[in-house]
C-alpha cells in the first residue's frame, strides 16, 4: 500500500475533480499517479510534516505566439498571474532521491489573453514536478513541467464567434512548460523569476484547433509559513555500504494500440475514430533514461475526406494507413515514463500533414507486464489527435556486468 501524506491527499482529490470531462478524466489520473506512484521501503517512510508546504504568487507578462497566419488578429501584450500550492520531496520514494528532491504541486493560472473579444479569458488548474538542475548554496535552477485542464470562455461558434480560429471547445488540455531560477532570501521567503510557455489545446478532440501558444516572463515570491520540525532530518537517503551484484543488460519492447477521436463536425459535418498500433524498443542508459526506436501504423479515417474534397479519388480505404519509423525516449518516475517519439512516414497515400510527426506520451505501468498510456500525435506543432490506450511490454536480456 502507498501511504499519501495529508498534503498529497488534498492534491489527489482536487485533480480528480477538476478532470470530470470524458475525453480529459483519464489524462488527469495518470498525471496524479505520476505525482504519486512508486513504493517506498520501511526504512524511509516518515510522517510529512507542514514546514515543507510552500505558497507562491506569480506575476506574468507576454504576448500570444502567431504559428499560423489566422492567429496574427490576436496579436497582444499582456500581464497573467499564477497562484501555486507546493511542497518539497523529502527522498520518501526512490525517484524523489534520483531526481534531487523536486518541488511538487498544483498550480492555478489566469490569462486575460489582451481583452480580445473573440478569446475571452483563460483559466487552468495545473499539477507539475519541478526538477532542480542545478543547486547552490540558496540558488536553485530548475525545469517545471504542468498539465492539466483549461477553460476559455469564448471558444469558436460559426453564428455567435467564427473568429475565434484558434480553439473550438471551453475545456482543453493546458501544458505548462517553465525554466526558473529560485533564490532564497531566507528561511521564509524565496524570490523567483523565469521564462515560460504557456499552451491550450483540445488534442483536436473538435475542430478549430490552432491552440494557443503564450510565451511569458515572470517574477514571483514564495512564502514558507512554518518552521521546520528540528526532530526530523530535511533528508533521507538510501544506504551506501559496499556490495557487489551482476546486472543484467536488457532491451525493454513496449507494444500498445490506441484509439483516438478527432470532432470533425465543423468541417466535414461528422466525427472520425483514429486506430493507432505501435511498438517501441528501449536501452536504459541511465536511471532517468531510456533511448530507442519505434514503429508504428495509423488508420485515420478523416484522411479519406481529406483526399476527396481536394479532388483524389480513393479505390481502396485501407490505401491510408500510415507506417512510420520513429527515435524514441523514455523519461522514467518509477511506474511513470514520459515518452517522447520523432518520426517519418513510410508511405500512405494522404500527404497533407508532411511526412514527419512526433508523438507525447505518459505510460502508465500499472503491472510488471501492462501498461496503460496516453498519447498526443503532432505535425509540426500542430496537435493531430489524443489517443487512449493500453500494452504489454517484456524485457529480453543480452548481457551483464558486475558492479562493486
Amino acid at each position: 500500500m502507498i501511504n499519501l501524506s495529508p498534503v498529497s491527499s488534498m492534491t489527489l482529490l482536487k485533480v480528480l475533480s477538476v478532470f470530470h470531462t470524458s475525453h480529459l478524466r483519464f489524462t488527469g489520473i495518470l498525471l496524479v499517479c505520476m505525482l504519486l506512484s512508486g513504493r517506498g521501503s520501511a526504512q524511509f517512510e516518515h510522517k510529512l510534516f507542514s514546514s515543507n508546504m510552500i505558497a507562491e504568487g506569480k506575476v506574468h507578462y507576454g504576448f500570444i505566439y502567431a504559428q499560423h497566419l489566422e492567429m496574427e488578429l490576436f496579436n497582444a501584450h499582456f500581464p497573467s498571474f499564477e497562484f501555486t500550492i507546493q511542497q518539497i520531496t523529502y527522498g520518501k520514494h526512490k525517484w524523489e532521491r534520483d531526481y534531487n528532491y523536486p518541488l511538487i504541486g498544483l498550480t492555478f493560472f489566469y490569462s486575460g489573453l489582451g481583452s480580445n473579444p473573440s478569446l475571452g479569458k483563460a483559466y487552468a488548474l495545473m499539477p507539475f514536478i519541478n526538477f532542480p538542475l542545478y543547486k547552490h548554496k540558496n540558488l536553485m535552477v530548475g525545469f517545471r513541467l504542468a498539465l492539466g485542464l483549461g477553460y476559455l470562455t469564448k471558444p469558436f461558434d460559426r453564428i455567435n464567434n467564427y473568429k475565434n480560429l484558434a480553439i473550438g471547445s471551453h475545456f482543453n488540455a493546458a501544458v505548462n512548460l517553465l525554466f526558473e531560477a529560485r533564490y532564497r532570501i531566507n528561511y521564509f521567503v524565496t524570490f523567483t523569476t523565469g521564462i515560460s510557455l504557456q499552451h491550450f489545446s483540445n488534442g483536436s478532440l473538435k475542430l478549430p484547433n490552432y491552440g494557443l501558444n503564450v510565451p511569458l516572463l515572470n517574477v514571483g515570491v514564495a512564502l514558507r509559513p512554518f518552521k521546520a520540525n528540528q526532530n526530523i532530518d530535511d533528508r533521507f537517503y538510501a544506504p551506501t555500504d559496499p556490495y557487489e551484484a551482476i546486472i543484467y543488460k536488457t532491451m525493454e519492447f513496449n507494444i500498445g494500440v490506441l484509439l483516438g477521436y478527432k470532432n470533425m463536425q465543423a468541417v466535414f459535418g461528422q466525427n472520425f475514430t483514429v486506430f493507432h498500433l505501435y511498438e517501441n524498443t528501449f536501452f536504459r542508459i541511465s536511471k532517468k533514461s531510456k533511448f530507442g526506436f519505434g514503429i508504428d501504423f495509423s488508420y485515420d479515417p478523416s484522411q479519406l475526406k481529406i483526399l476527396e474534397k481536394s479532388g483524389v479519388t480513393v479505390d481502396n480505404k485501407y490505401s491510408i494507413i500510415r507506417p512510420g519509423l520513429n527515435g524514441a525516449y523514455q523519461l522514467v518516475m518509477s511506474r511513470v515514463g514520459f515518452i517522447f517519439n520523432l518520426g517519418c512516414y513510410l508511405g500512405g497515400k494522404e500527404k497533407s500533414n508532411g511526412p514527419l510527426y512526433e508523438k507525447l506520451a505518459f505510460q502508465y505501468n500499472f503491472s510488471k507486464d501492462f501498461f496503460a498510456t496516453v498519447m498526443l500525435k503532432v505535425h509540426w506543432g500542430r496537435a493531430d489527435y489524443i489517443g487512449w490506450g493500453l500494452g504489454y511490454k517484456f524485457d529480453v536480456k543480452y548481457g551483464k556486468k558486475t558492479i562493486r
